[in-house]
């Protein structure tokens, strides 16, 4: 049995002008230990999948239509008591910024012990032991000193490491991480993205990787989805994904990362902007912005097509036009 199977997932907002449909379809799956990359542009839907998953999206915005199968369980029908059983116990979350997710005015040491007294029957002392033997865990020094620091004491690192730590404390099944690395230096973040693939294999956790950055995607996933306006337009193994990508915004999105051009040269970038969602165009969604466009690309949404173990949205999938370029460079993920 999978551990998470998202099946034709739709998330709706309600507007004075109507319904914005955000997410369309979306349907991945996820096995126990496994690491998945959600790739795309700000605006692809990428983070409101994330929040959907966890019955996090907000009003004005909802689920309406699909299901979330999170070990077998549909979490599209539990209650929010049920819910909150779920949420930071099986399933965690690592949020972009963390000093977005840690509280300024409260310790490291009682914001990670309120997760446990949250969703385990343990007493002050065992719950202090538990939180530092875990930031031991994801290498941060002094785990005593760092226990009774507030937030802002630490350095932008070392608080992503407290965010791992805690999502790490109740030994979730998955962990969901929305652009961990994102307010942090290069080195800071291959340092962290390290550590999270250090932790799922050890601890056999399963991985939801969200970013826009293929080249990290390639690096620490497996399987990756690719999203464009609030739809999946490719899926499948990351390492055929970057060696004989089928969609041409896949192809956009790994043309465009630096190491795709000469030093000195100015990088490639895909022409237009993401679509908002009271304006998706006719047809693929991608089509004003496509370099293989045809006539059928303005009126018909493409259905998926299989080829090989990916699973391609585009009208031109197969084309033997697509432009080629040098591979990229994978790790044994």
């Amino acid at each position: 049995m999978s551990l998470l199977e998202v099946r034709n997932l739709e998330v709706t907002f309600a507007s004075r002008g109507g319904k914005l449909i955000a997410l369309r379809d979306i349907s991945f799956s996820l096995e126990p230990g496994e690491r998945l990359g959600i790739v795309g542009e700000s605006g692809a839907g990428k983070s409101v999948a994330a929040f959907a998953i966890l019955n996090l999206v907000s009003r004005p915005g909802y689920i309406s239509g699909g299901e979330i199968l999170f070990e077998g369980q549909d979490l599209t029908q539990l209650s929010p008591q049920e819910m909150r059983s779920i949420r930071g116990n099986r399933i965690s979350m690592i949020f972009q910024d963390p000093m977005m997710t840690l509280n300024p005015v409260l310790s490291v040491g009682v914001q990670m012990t309120e997760v446990l007294h949250a969703h385990r029957e343990i007493n002050s002392e065992e719950a202090r032991s538990r939180a530092l033997q875990t930031l031991t865990r994801v290498h941060i020094s002094s785990p005593e000193k760092r226990f009774d620091q507030y937030p802002h004491e630490l350095s932008g690192g070392m608080r992503q490491r407290v965010v791992i730590a805690t999502a790490l404390l109740t030994e979730s099944s998955l962990i969901i991480a929305d652009e961990p690395t994102t307010a942090l230096d290069v080195t800071i973040q291959a340092e962290i993205m390290d550590l999270l693939l250090e932790l799922c294999e050890l601890n056999n956790v399963g991985l939801i990787l969200i970013t826009h950055d293929l080249g990290v995607i390639s690096q620490v996933t497996q399987r990756a989805v690719v999203m464009y306006a609030g739809r999946v337009v490719e899926a499948g193994p990351i390492r055929d994904i970057v060696r004989d990508a089928q969609h041409p915004y896949t192809q956009g999105l790994i043309d465009a990362l630096p190491q795709q051009t000469s030093p000195g040269k100015r990088l490639n970038q895909i022409q237009g902007v993401m679509p908002s969602l009271s304006n998706i165009p006719k047809g693929c969604p991608f089509n004003p912005r496509c370099p293989l466009v045809m006539d059928e690309c303005r009126t018909r949404v493409p259905a998926y097509t299989r080829i090989g173990s990916m699973r391609i949205a585009c009208h031109a999938a197969g084309n033997t036009q697509r432009r080629s370029r040098p591979h990229l460079e994978l790790s044994k993920a």
